[in-house]
C-alpha cells in the first residue's frame, strides 16, 4: 500500500471512529465502576459520557470553592483568630446553623464533623467578602476589585447546575475557567 493511500485509509478510519464515538448508545472509552465486575458505561453509555463531561466542571468547582474557601477562613482568622466567625453576616451564619442541626439526621453516612465553614456555599463565601465591614476592613487591599466578587456571583449559579446533575455547556465551563484565572491573577493560589 502506497503511503497516501495508508494515509487517507488512517484519516477515514479515524474520523469514522469518532463519528461512532458520539453515537449516544456507543461504549465510551471511560469506565465507570459500580463494582469490581460492574462497568455502567456498558449499560448507561450516554449517562457515563455526559457524567465524565460534567465531571471537569465539577472539579473545576471543587478547587476554586474550596480555594475561596481556605482564602477566607486564613482572612478572617489573621483578623481574629478566635472569633472569626463573629465576621461572618447574621443571614450566613443562620443558613450554617440551620444545615448543623440537620448534620446529626446524616450519621449513617461516614462523613467526618465538618467546620462551621465548610457548611457554606460560593456565595455564601462571597457574600461574607462582600459584606460591608469584612470588604472596607479586610477584603478590600487583599481582593482589590468587588468585580472578582461579581463574577464568582456570576458562575455560581453554575455550581448548584453541576451539583443538581445537569449539563453545563461548554461556553459556561470556558466561564469557569475565565473567573478562576482572574481571580487567581489577583489572589494567586
Amino acid at each position: 500500500m502506497k503511503d497516501k493511500d495508508l494515509s487517507l485509509f488512517l484519516m477515514l478510519g479515524q474520523t469514522a471512529q469518532n463519528a461512532v464515538s458520539k453515537l449516544p448508545d456507543t461504549v465510551p472509552p471511560q469506565h465507570l465502576m459500580m463494582s469490581d465486575k460492574e462497568d455502567l458505561a456498558l449499560v448507561l453509555p450516554n449517562e457515563v459520557r455526559r457524567a465524565t463531561k460534567a465531571a471537569e466542571t465539577y472539579r473545576l468547582f471543587f478547587v476554586f470553592e474550596n480555594f475561596i474557601r481556605d482564602f477566607v477562613l486564613d482572612t478572617l482568622s489573621q483578623v481574629d483568630p478566635v472569633n472569626w466567625w463573629d465576621k461572618v453576616p447574621p443571614d450566613v451564619q443562620k443558613e450554617v446553623q440551620d444545615l448543623e442541626a440537620t448534620e446529626h439526621q446524616k450519621q449513617w453516612m461516614a462523613l467526618d464533623s465538618r467546620s462551621k465553614l465548610a457548611l457554606t456555599t460560593l456565595p455564601q463565601l462571597l457574600k461574607i467578602m462582600d459584606d460591608n465591614a469584612n470588604w472596607k476592613d479586610i477584603f478590600k487591599d487583599l481582593v482589590r476589585d468587588k468585580f472578582l466578587i461579581q463574577e464568582g456571583r456570576s458562575v455560581s449559579h453554575l455550581r448548584n447546575t453541576i451539583c443538581h446533575m445537569s449539563d453545563i455547556p461548554d461556553e459556561e465551563t470556558d466561564r469557569v475557567k475565565q473567573v478562576m484565572r482572574d481571580w487567581f491573577r489577583v489572589v494567586s493560589p
